[in-house]
């Protein structure tokens, strides 16, 4: 019985049957090969027919005849090897595996890698695309490729210190053109090495561009990735889903991603395992595996797209988990984005969203996550952020519609910077309009919910609106609520207990805004801390603390007594017969408005622009301008 290579060669003078079998010269497998007129098409093939020419492995010519491999009418799969690829750890096997990937893309065919170590070591032919991009394998619509158990794609050192795209989806000269590819999948129980052992980034040039990347997907369009584990590398990103404002419907699930950062801080300073930057991207049921660099610049996840979902999935020793943010340059506005069921342990806060000039980011649903946050000995405390579940960062954009229920957030360390507050439940600076907080519990953070301005340059009051904070638990917590805001609207704060460090600390609610509507306040339930109301320099109440009494302060025609002495004066109390009242505790109904509200107090004067000056939970008295021009409606129930 011939070879494949024997009987195809030029002069080889065995008769052209209709149907041969042979023996592969590459596999040694047993072939059968039948003679056609036609390709796969349909379309009649033609004298030195450059598609058969360009193939020479399923369609094959001999003299003006030409024949095909009959595993394109069965199995529809060919096995790497039948393109010259062998398992070498010393030869580059690059160029066979493109050629693989061309053809089967061409002929939609399965692609197997078998068991075996096939080594990577040089960039694609295309001058333009190694240039440009560090392009290594070029991907190609239709491209399906299974890995079975044991099989490895290995990068050589060849890379060490320089950029490179193991698959490709840069395949035009100019990025802002890139031709869309589709139908790709990468599926198995095989493995990516990318050698970080001897491949890394060298130096700390900040100003360098690193793209050191499994997989970039370009303008890639129906997207599989599952159960392969990329493992061994020093990476700035594994997979990359999308480039700029392309991108759509990618699936990545079931994959391990194991210790993909070597070099120290200041080489690699910036990773992210997968840059999710398509809509309709899915990472399901991972596993992320970091290491000590990994818990200093390391996210598992970056979400830069609409209807994305990040389930399901488990992360060890990263910084954080996830990075959600819309881009004018990649997808703009982004919505309808949940991350729920996982479990993980991070160094700082597990989700970041930022609040992006022009861009709106809403109906972030947050919910069922398990997250642990443990500090980098040797760093400090601020390194890389703050210890929190949430972090909403405000870059002159806007959030709305953000949920954040059912999540556990537990700090593994009480250590404290010494004038600010590093650990917090959850942290916003951007204008936010929905915000809902429910059910979550936060141990071992020393504050809570924070509302408040940015960081320099975009360190600007804005306005929170219908925002529930409700039925959470605190434990260690100074503070429950801290907001400082141009203008909180329509804010719920009700049910949420706290276990406190001390029985004497202060302002465990405290908010902050020049204007305050239909803000309600009540039934928050404080463990070693008794809520005291007193008021200055009026009579002095101490409020019972089983009293249930509503203060309802809001804008109506009651007239203001006299001002005596500068004294402040209370109005004639409204009581309904189902109020219990101990001592001054009445239903009150001022006209003033107040600048200024904390927890378990109500403030008003008795002019139009009168200081106000009053004492609640055990803080520093303090006195407040009165502000005629403020339009508030707060209910606070004790």
């Amino acid at each position: 019985m011939m070879y494949t290579n024997e009987f195809f060669a030029v002069g080889n003078t065995a008769p052209n049957d209709d149907l041969v079998q042979l023996i592969d010269s590459f596999t040694n497998e047993i072939v059968v090969f039948k003679k056609i007129a036609t390709w796969v098409d349909g379309e009649f093939l033609i004298a030195n027919d450059a598609r058969v020419l360009e193939d020479e492995i399923i369609y094959r010519s001999r003299g003006n005849d030409y024949y095909v491999n009959t595993v394109m009418f069965s199995s529809r799969k060919v096995y790497v090897t039948s393109f010259g690829v062998k398992s070498d750890m010393l030869v580059d096997q690059r160029a066979s595996i493109q050629k693989a990937f061309n053809i089967c893309s061409i002929l939609r065919l399965k692609l197997v890698f078998p068991n075996g170590i096939f080594l990577v070591n040089s960039y694609t032919d295309n001058n333009k695309f190694r240039e440009d991009y560090s392009n290594v394998l070029e991907l190609k619509s239709n491209l399906d490729i299974e890995f079975e158990e044991y099989s490895v794609i290995k990068l050589g050192d060849y890379f060490d210190d320089k950029n490179f795209v193991l698959f490709s989806g840069f395949n035009h000269e100019s990025v802002d053109n890139l031709k869309s590819i589709f139908n790709i999948t990468l599926k198995g129980k095989g493995t990516i090495d990318f050698s970080g052992d001897v491949s890394q980034i060298r130096g700390k040039d900040r100003d360098r561009m690193i793209r050191r990347l499994g997989f970039e997907g370009g303008n890639c369009t129906n997207v599989l990735i599952d159960g392969l584990h990329w493992v061994n590398g020093d990476l700035s990103n594994c997979i990359g889903t999308g480039w700029a404002q392309n991108g759509n419907k990618f699936a990545i699930q079931n994959c391990i991603f194991e210790d993909l950062t070597k070099s120290h801080e200041e080489s690699n300073y910036d990773h992210s395992t997968i840059y999710g930057n398509s809509n309709f991207l899915t990472v399901h049921n991972n596993t992320f595996i970091g290491n000590e660099q990994m818990r200093l610049v390391g996210c598992a996840c970056e979400i830069h797209g609409s209807n994305a979902s990040f389930s399901n999935n488990k992360i060890y020793n990263y910084l954080r988990m996830n990075f959600i943010v819309g881009n004018e340059t990649e997808k703009g506005t982004i919505s309808n984005i949940t991350i729920s069921n996982n479990i993980a342990e991070v160094t700082a806060g597990a989700v970041y969203v930022w609040g992006t000039k022009n861009c709106v980011t809403s109906d972030v649903f947050i919910t069922s996550n398990n997250v642990k946050h443990r500090h980098v000995e040797g760093k400090t405390l601020l390194y890389n952020g703050w210890q929190s579940l949430l972090i909403i960062e405000n870059k002159l954009g806007k959030c709305e519609r953000i949920t954040v229920k059912n999540n556990v957030s537990h700090i593994l360390y009480n250590i404290e910077h010494s004038t600010i507050a590093t650990r917090y439940a959850i942290g916003i600076s951007c204008e936010t309009e929905s915000l809902v907080i429910c059910d979550n519990h936060f141990i071992g953070h020393s504050v809570g919910v924070i509302l408040t301005l940015a960081d320099k340059p975009y360190n600007q009051y804005v306005d929170f609106s219908f925002i529930n904070i409700s039925r959470n638990s605190f434990s260690a917590s100074s503070k429950i609520l801290t907001v400082n805001a141009k203008k909180l609207n329509y804010c719920l704060i009700s049910d949420n207990t706290t276990a406190l460090a001390s029985d004497n600390l202060e302002n465990l609610i405290e908010i902050n805004s020049d204007i305050i509507q239909s803000t309600t306040i009540k039934d928050n339930i404080y463990i070693s801390n008794q809520p005291k109301v007193e008021f200055t320099p009026s009579s002095v109440f101490l409020a019972d603390p089983s009293n249930k009494a509503k203060y309802v302060l809001s804008l109506v025609s009651t007239p203001v007594p006299s001002i005596n002495g500068e004294a402040s004066v209370l109005v004639s109390p409204v009581v309904s017969n189902s109020h219990k009242r101990v001592g001054g505790m009445y239903t009150i109904q001022p006209t003033y408005p107040f600048p200024e509200l904390f927890f378990n107090a109500h403030t008003f004067g008795a002019g139009s622009t009168a200081d106000i000056k009053f004492k609640v939970d055990n803080m520093t008295s303090d006195t407040f301008s009165g502000n005629p021009n403020l339009v508030s409606n707060l209910i606070v129930n004790l």
